[in-house]
């Protein structure tokens, strides 16, 4: 019995031994984890004050001028009146390089068919730019770089009475009636990549 004890006493040593020897010559090891947070671009575009991300029809923003004169009263539209329109483009909220394009055109369920877009100025100038022959749109591009990322584009339009008018004398009466004068504006706002 003596025996079996020693026996017993000299395994549980050597397992003793054997687990200190072990942990003295193991591996180190380690282990860690992480996430990282990266901030989303932003793209925020405003026209005339409004975000064309939530909410792409911007009519409601969109005043027409018409100052009128001793024989057209000011704000309507008339054969031979002349105003303007401003779009306001803001984007100084944007992260990233983009390019713009404002297109204007006369609606085809307008009423009055002889609007002509005659000039437009950029940011106020009083330099006047006019249109290429019938393509009546204005390019501009942003680098996120910029420190300002707002233009101000007016856009001037009359309505054409005598040469090259396709409205004759009756069709300018009928429509004033319940006539409208419709103008599409259209902003496309793009990211350029690389």
């Amino acid at each position: 019995m003596k025996r079996k004890i020693r026996f017993f006493i000299a395994l549980l040593s050597l397992f003793i031994c054997v687990s200190t020897i072990q942990s003295t010559y193991a591996k180190y090891t380690s282990s860690a984890s992480a996430n990282t947070n990266i901030t989303v671009a932003r793209w925020n575009v405003l026209v005339n004050t409004q975000d064309i991300k939530n909410n792409s029809d911007f009519s409601t923003v969109l005043t027409p001028t018409f100052s009128g004169n001793t024989n057209i009263s000011s704000n309507v539209i008339a054969p031979t009146s002349e105003g303007y329109f401003d779009i306001v483009l803001n984007a100084n909220n944007t992260d990233v390089s983009f390019k713009s394009t404002v297109t204007i055109s006369v609606d085809a369920n307008s009423d009055v068919k002889d609007l002509q877009f005659t000039k437009y100025t950029i940011d106020g100038s009083t330099t006047e730019n006019t249109f290429s022959g019938t393509d009546y749109s204005v390019q501009k591009s942003f680098l996120a770089t910029d420190t300002s990322k707002t233009v101000t584009y007016r856009f001037f339009v009359k309505w054409l009475d005598g040469t090259g008018e396709t409205m004759d004398n009756a069709a300018d009466t009928a429509t004033t009636t319940s006539g409208k004068a419709i103008i599409d504006v259209n902003v496309n706002v793009v990211q350029v990549a690389n």
